[in-house]
């Protein structure tokens, strides 16, 4: 089969790599659609701490938002069937270990994320293997474009749920990537009053009003956080989500939350933060919450999903072939500057 390998730093290729045989419990899966990730852009020019930590190796088979359909399935496989659309978890447990046995995989101490951290080969291929555990089957109302959102989604999930969601809640996110969207899109299902939007490029900012936003507000042109507290009255907003990862909107958004407000951290921070002005954290009494996407919630995406009609193509600003996927990640610099979602069609 055809799998999109990172050989080295700055370096993609498609290339022929073999498909093994399956473990009993193991299912082949022949892969749709998978989405391009930060972290993935991040590994192929080896710009992230996984891999100068030595947690990512090259070569190594990238592709965690990814979609799919049963191809094969092993001997002791039996709530899947060929033909079943499905999508994963985006880590793989040892099914081994004694968190693993008494059914506590969060911490199973051999865990392998798919396509980075101690690598499980990867969804920027024709098939993926994955274990039965992880699959889970999706409904006829998510389509597959969609379905690739799933993952990135689950870590907005995770976010948003850190402060309960109320008409009158001030929601502000900060960033206008996938997790961005997604946080604005679930702000609005679950009923927030009013999101507002903060980013640095207009044309993304729009497709936040697309998702749901109610305000945005570019802050490369005013101080993000009194355009907040101007907008809301002097009130600022309840619940502050930083996702970009940018040292300086760490900054921005303690200023624009308000007193006994949530901060949930999202994004990852490769540097020092240096230079905050913590009083202020102290005198509105803040608190803060870091975020990552956590292990299990890729079923309640699906539930949530299916239930609500949440659709994300607002998030989704390019498709490309497989075939193109080396190119793009070639010059992705240029061209991520516009993008927010790439989907890659594998098949």
């Amino acid at each position: 089969m055809k799998a999109l390998i990172i050989e080295e730093q700055n370096k993609a290729v498609i290339k022929e790599v073999p498909v093994r045989e399956l473990e009993p419990d193991e299912i082949l899966c022949r892969v749709t659609y998978c989405g391009i990730c930060g972290t993935d852009l991040a590994i192929y020019t080896g710009e992230t701490n996984f891999v100068r930590d030595g947690l990512i190796k090259y070569p190594v088979r990238i592709g965690h938002e990814w979609t799919g359909v049963v191809d094969r399935i092993g001997s002791a496989v039996t709530k899947f069937k060929p033909g079943d659309r499905v999508v994963s978890d985006n880590g793989v447990t040892c099914r081994k270990c004694p968190a693993c046995r008494r059914g506590d995989l969060a911490h199973c101490e051999n865990i392998k994320s798919v396509g980075t951290i101690n690598c499980w080969d990867g969804g920027f291929a024709e098939y993926i293997i994955m274990p039965e555990i992880h699959l889970f089957h999706l409904p006829d109302n998510i389509d597959d474009r969609n379905a690739a959102t799933i993952e990135p989604l689950t870590v907005s999930y995770a976010g948003i749920t850190k402060r309960k969601i109320t008409p009158e809640t001030i929601v502000a996110v900060i960033g206008t990537g996938p997790i961005a969207l997604g946080i604005v899109a679930l702000a609005k299902t679950m009923g927030a009053g009013r999101i507002i939007a903060v980013g640095r490029t207009d044309s993304k900012l729009q497709r936040c009003l697309d998702a749901g936003a109610t305000d945005i507000v570019n802050n490369t042109r005013v101080d993000a956080g009194e355009e907040v507290y101007r907008i809301t009255n002097g009130h600022g907003a309840d619940f502050v989500l930083e996702t970009s990862g940018a040292t300086p909107t760490v900054q921005q958004a303690i200023d624009m939350a308000a007193e006994y407000g949530t901060l949930s951290m999202v994004g990852f921070y490769e540097t020092e933060i240096n230079g905050l002005i913590f009083n202020r954290m102290v005198t509105k009494r803040l608190n803060i919450i870091g975020v990552m996407g956590e292990f299990g919630l890729v079923p309640k995406i699906i539930d949530y999903m299916e239930k609500t009609g949440l659709n994300l193509e607002s998030m989704i600003t390019r498709e490309i072939p497989f075939s193109e996927a080396p190119d793009y990640f070639l010059h992705h610099k240029e061209m991520h500057k516009q993008d927010i979602k790439v989907l890659v069609k594998i098949s």
